[in-house]
């Protein structure tokens, strides 16, 4: 499952670069949605059911600046470098930072992303949950007695 499309890169890079990008390369671009859209679902993974039902609009922003930092990495290596305030590539660096915290704290469980959790039990308003330990002694035990 991608969480993210090609066209969103756009908002994050001007179109001119991801054209370059791609008439150097071409498909490059999907690829590195592709692949970061891996990576969120490894993270996902132990958190939630996949694929998901729906896309929370916070992974497909991380998914997009996560892509589009790497698609622009891949053309320059001026991303290397934050000092200086030439560096035109800094909203993006900061942009991708905050992106790699989020999904660091989706993973740790401080970001909710409002989708049911793994092992998660809906439990209704009138509803009485029981939980009991496992039995020890069972008819089969005492009846040796």
């Amino acid at each position: 499952m991608t969480y993210c499309i090609v066209n969103g890169l756009s908002d994050y890079v001007l179109q001119a670069y991801l054209d370059k990008l791609e008439e150097l390369n071409p498909g490059i671009l999907q690829k590195h949605v592709d692949g970061v859209s891996a990576e969120i679902d490894d993270v996902l993974r132990s958190r939630y059911q996949l694929p998901l039902q729906s896309i929370p609009e916070t992974l497909s922003r991380i998914c997009t600046v996560m892509a589009a930092f790497r698609a622009v990495g891949s053309l320059t290596s001026l991303m290397q470098s934050e000092g200086g305030s030439s560096n035109e590539w800094l909203p993006l660096q900061t942009m991708h930072k905050q992106s790699l915290k989020d999904l660091a704290d989706i993973r740790d469980g401080k970001i909710d992303l409002g989708l049911e959790e793994l092992g998660e039990v809906n439990v209704e308003a009138d509803s009485t949950l029981i939980s009991s330990p496992v039995r020890i002694f069972d008819d089969d035990t005492w009846s040796k007695f």
